[in-house]
């Protein structure tokens, strides 16, 4: 992108959301309008505004980086995140509203007659709030820097100035609209996108022969083998090796392998050049990258991911989700518990 239309971009960006957050500003006249936008959010608005805290840095731009760099089985944060919608719509969201408490310590010491308690869950709050904002400023100021080439630190605080402004100027009913806002917004910077890939693949007679060719690599590529693998060429495979392959150690060698069935002894690393075709393992059919080889290095990474961790993540992001105060606090500003549970639904 042209950085003076980045500029632009996010200038645009910046200004339509202090002037959503202005109008919030103009409707807000009491205490209670400050703190839970007087308790008259439909269902629809505010299930905008929730969708626009998920989708925040963290899966806008998190979750498509750990997809990239550690794979798949990152995705299992999202499915996380989104099941634990499900448990604030059974046992959260209707009573947390029902309770009339104002923030989440409130409603702590309200179910449980405890001021210990109400301590113990404001720190928890501040805490959680921590570990949420770091991030999203952060994420602010690379994506301004990656932009713009400007400073990280002006993207951070370029975001801090705005939400602190909004939040002291009109409280949570300009949040609200902010926040419902920022989800059309990302969303439409989602769809967009989408759209005009599938309407150049369909420009472009909606090809398939690419996907039914062999795998290339476009790039060289060191790969480690962790189990012993029979690989299967089509065509002569000129690589460097580092291990023993067909019974016979090499020491960065480059070998030229035939076409047929070679036996790849577990530790060895392979060099594959750019656009050779990946080798699929014997028997299988599977490219040997999905069947016992993985980039270099990130062969601990997976090791690093046993069954048991990936079970782990699900339930953490299941339920850790009713701890997020910046979605829970959302319940507060429905009209009343069936509103809130609407509210769910609809986030859902």
């Amino acid at each position: 992108m042209n950085e003076s239309h980045a500029v632009a971009a996010v200038a645009l960006v910046v200004v339509a959301t202090a002037l959503v957050g202005a109008f919030g500003l103009r409707v807000s006249r009491t205490t209670s309008d400050f703190y839970v936008a007087s308790r008259t959010v439909g269902p629809r608005l505010n299930a905008a505004a929730i969708s626009g805290e998920y989708l925040s840095a963290a899966s806008f731009l998190g979750i498509a980086g750990l997809v990239l760099v550690q794979g798949p089985d990152m995705l299992w944060y999202p499915v996380g995140y989104t099941a634990g919608y499900l448990v604030l719509l059974l046992f959260v969201a209707a009573p947390l509203r029902r309770s009339g408490a104002y923030t989440l310590p409130d409603f702590a010491e309200a179910r449980l007659a405890s001021p210990r308690v109400r301590k113990l869950a404001s720190g928890f709050v501040v805490g959680i709030g921590w570990l949420y904002l770091i991030p999203q400023l952060q994420g602010a100021g690379l994506t301004l820097k990656v932009l713009t080439g400007a400073p990280g630190m002006l993207g951070s605080v370029i975001v801090a100035v705005v939400v602190v402004a909004n939040v002291a100027a009109g409280g949570m009913r300009s949040i609200t609209f902010v926040q419902a806002f920022q989800y059309w917004l990302k969303l439409t910077a989602l769809l967009v996108p989408a759209l005009f890939l599938v309407l150049a693949w369909q420009g472009d007679g909606a090809p398939t022969r690419v996907f039914d060719e062999p795998a290339a690599l476009r790039e060289h590529r060191t790969v480690r083998v962790q189990d012993t693998v029979e690989i299967r060429l089509g065509e002569p495979l000129t690589v460097t090796v580092h291990g023993r392959v067909d019974g016979h150690p090499y020491d960065g060698d480059r070998v030229t392998l035939p076409a047929g069935v070679h036996t790849v002894q577990g530790g060895a690393r392979l060099g594959l050049p750019a656009g050779a075709p990946v080798p699929v393992a014997q028997g299988s059919g599977d490219t040997v990258l999905a069947d016992g080889v993985l980039p270099d290095g990130a062969a601990t990474a997976q090791g690093e991911r046993p069954l048991h961790a990936t079970y782990g993540l699900i339930l953490a992001t299941f339920l850790g989700t009713m701890g997020l105060p910046h979605v829970v606090v959302r319940f507060y500003t429905s009209p009343n518990g069936v509103a809130a549970r609407r509210t769910t639904v609809v986030v859902l």
